[in-house]
């Protein structure tokens, strides 16, 4: 259990710590305007001593009497909210954030102790699966997930391996699993991951993933079959109508090619490699002018910070 409580709480220390950081950081004249504050009476002066003094029934009492003269008071929501958090109270809190981020969305004291209440609540939901099943699928998939973010992908990997021991069929943890071996260049496994996700439920991300690992493998006729078997699922993706446009060049066919580049840098024009293999696609052709305009337009795009092929 205490595990768990702690893989939840560092796949959400990245918000706390991100909130925090504004907290300290932005001015509160820069905070995006709300509906205009009611200035507090002396009561909030009271319910902010009584948190304080560790009384948060009384802090409780006072914030909510306020706020039924003063709805959209943004700064006593946030009060009341620490008030159940303090008692441990996290769905009410929970409640009151989101109503102070409806009237004011760049409230850095809501989002900061939105982050720590999701945090809890997270914890609890999670606590309740360890319960169910402490040796699960899901169990083991969320552990995978916070050692991946911690930068631990040997130990992220064994615990993808245990989820999908006991379900093999799951295919959100086939895809996760894929996309970080892909990440480490561990094509061959990733390949086998993804084949097994198409099968159990296909999707872009399993075709699209597959096809980007067997580029790689550089067994770019299969690739060609993945890639148009994403753009099924996603007609509007550049990156994989890049994919499809790099393969067929490489198996040869260059006016295939070019179309599909070209469909690439019409959804994506600042994609800067789309225009380098588009040049190369116009040179097999015998296109040399084009060629060369497409060159142009990829060292363009470079020098002014194009943007990479979204993966």
């Amino acid at each position: 259990m205490r595990a768990i409580r702690t893989i939840c709480a560092g796949m959400v220390i990245g918000m706390v710590t991100v909130s925090s950081s504004m907290h300290a950081q932005t001015p509160s004249s820069r905070r995006a305007p709300a509906a205009r504050p009611v200035k507090a009476d002396d009561r909030m002066d009271e319910a902010f001593k009584a948190l304080y003094s560790g009384d948060a029934g009384q802090a409780l009492r006072l914030t909510s009497e306020y706020l039924k003269a003063h709805p959209s008071d943004v700064r006593v929501l946030v009060l009341q909210a620490r008030a159940h958090v303090a008692r441990q109270e996290y769905e009410a809190a929970y409640d009151g954030l989101v109503k102070a981020l409806a009237l004011d969305e760049r409230n850095v004291d809501a989002l900061y102790f939105l982050a720590i209440v999701a945090a809890q609540l997270s914890t609890g939901a999670f606590d309740q699966v360890f319960a169910l099943q402490p040796d699960g699928a899901r169990v083991h998939q969320l552990m995978a997930r916070s050692l991946k973010l911690q930068e631990s992908p040997l130990e992220a990997a064994a615990e993808y391996e245990l989820a999908l021991k006991a379900d093999p069929n799951l295919v959100d943890a086939l895809l996760e699993f894929a996309a970080m071996d892909r990440e480490q260049s561990n094509c061959g496994h990733a390949v086998d991951l993804y084949d097994r996700a198409q099968r159990v439920q296909p999707s872009y991300d399993g075709a699209y993933g597959l096809g980007v690992c067997l580029a790689v493998q550089n067994d770019h006729a299969h690739a060609v079959d993945a890639f148009r078997e994403a753009l099924k699922y996603d007609p509007k993706s550049a990156a994989a109508e890049f994919g499809l446009g790099s393969s067929l060049l490489q198996i040869g066919d260059a006016a295939s090619a070019v179309a599909a580049l070209r469909r690439a840098v019409q959804l994506a024009p600042k994609m800067r490699e789309t225009y380098y293999v588009l040049g190369r696609a116009y040179q097999k052709m015998g296109q040399s002018e084009l060629a060369q305009e497409a060159f142009a337009r990829a060292t363009a795009l470079a020098r002014s910070g194009g943007t990479p092929i979204r993966q």
